[in-house]
């Protein structure tokens, strides 16, 4: 897990559980044909405050870490009722051990209960970058929960369902015409951008110091999942290219632009274990405005990028205020992995 998040995101669990379990009923009776198995099952089935519990297994089971998520929450977590399994029609599929059906099994033992867990998922627009695809929604998960030791123990699992989710687009992303996954990595973007230092004009990161390169790439490095422990250079290439850059088919290949700036002359830069940036987004101000693109781009990008560029002007509050603006090209939906923004170019405006 990455540094410094591990505490928030079980705060953010606990606050989702309490919330979605709250709202869901105890589990009642079973049908009154066997009414009392389902007075001792009901005994001994899993308090709600264990939900947090089987959803925490689950989250490990199917990899879904804060590394890789840019939003959870847990919508729904407890027992189902018998009545409510019709709802899913892959309770039917065959378990391949004991070739009993998932209804089957929760049939031939009364005392046997099956979980829900509705989980919103989104995942970082840095993830969709490094693969393989994942997919967002609202997922359905069933849980077989077998009775041992007058507990449960979570048993098999499987993913029922994957449904849009309702969720509306944020209203900063909306109010710009950005999609969500285009805000989220414009607001990881500048982070690393005013972070790093380079506070004057450049167009590409082959223009930086090794000083600033190497914090950028430490600070970038915090919303990629899988860099927590090593970076290597496709790595390196692969962030460089999704900030730097319109391509989207040939990836870890950053333009020559930075291949021959000299700053990975030696594989990777080795990276400071407590990167300390040089301004953080808390002490800046940031404007943003959508207009008509100004910096042209190659042919080739020309039909796969969109006709407005974002424009974002950040006030850093250094002991002298500076004021950057950022020149954003976009990327749609439906073109390579996510869509993106991708810095076109950097200026030092003039008090």
């Amino acid at each position: 897990m990455k540094k410094g998040k591990k505490a928030a995101w079980a705060a953010l669990l606990a606050a989702a559980l309490l919330c979605a379990c709250g709202q869901q009923p105890a589990p009642g009776d079973r049908e009154a044909n066997s009414s009392s198995a389902s007075e001792s099952a009901t005994q001994n089935a899993p308090a709600q405050a264990d939900a947090g519990a089987v959803v925490e297994q689950l989250r490990e089971r199917y990899g879904l870490d804060e590394a890789r998520l840019s939003a959870f929450e847990v919508v729904r977590a407890s027992l189902a009722e018998p009545s409510e399994w019709d709802a899913w029609p892959r309770l039917e599929e065959y378990l391949t051990e004991e070739g009993l059906t998932w209804r089957g099994w929760l049939e031939a033992d009364a005392a046997r209960q099956l979980f829900v867990a509705e989980l919103r998922v989104k995942y970082t627009p840095e993830t969709a970058v490094c693969g393989p695809q994942y997919s967002d929604g609202i997922w359905t998960v069933l849980v077989q929960m077998e009775p041992a030791d007058g507990a449960f123990a979570v048993g098999e699992s499987m993913v029922a369902a994957i449904d849009e989710d309702p969720a509306p687009t944020s209203p900063d992303a909306a109010a710009l015409g950005l999609t969500d996954d285009q805000w989220v990595m414009v607001d990881h973007q500048l982070a690393a951008l005013v972070g790093c230092g380079a506070w004057r004009d450049y167009d590409s990161p082959g223009q930086w110091t090794q000083e600033e390169f190497t914090l950028w790439l430490a600070l970038r490095a915090k919303d990629w999942p899988g860099t927590e422990d090593a970076l290597s250079e496709s790595d390196v290439l692969r962030m460089a290219q999704a900030d730097f850059s319109p391509e989207n088919a040939a990836w870890n290949s950053m333009d020559l632009r930075l291949q021959e700036s000299g700053l990975l002359t030696d594989g990777r830069p080795d990276l400071p274990d407590a990167p300390q940036a040089a301004a953080s987004m808390e002490e800046c101000t940031v404007e943003y405005r959508r207009e008509a693109a100004q910096l042209p781009v190659a042919d080739e990008y020309a039909a796969m990028t969109e006709p407005e560029e974002l424009v974002a002007t950040v006030t850093i509050d250094a002991d002298a205020p500076v004021r950057m603006e950022y020149r954003f090209g976009l990327i749609p939906e439906g073109i390579g992995p996510v869509a993106r923004p991708w810095l076109k170019q950097a200026r030092l405006l003039a008090e």
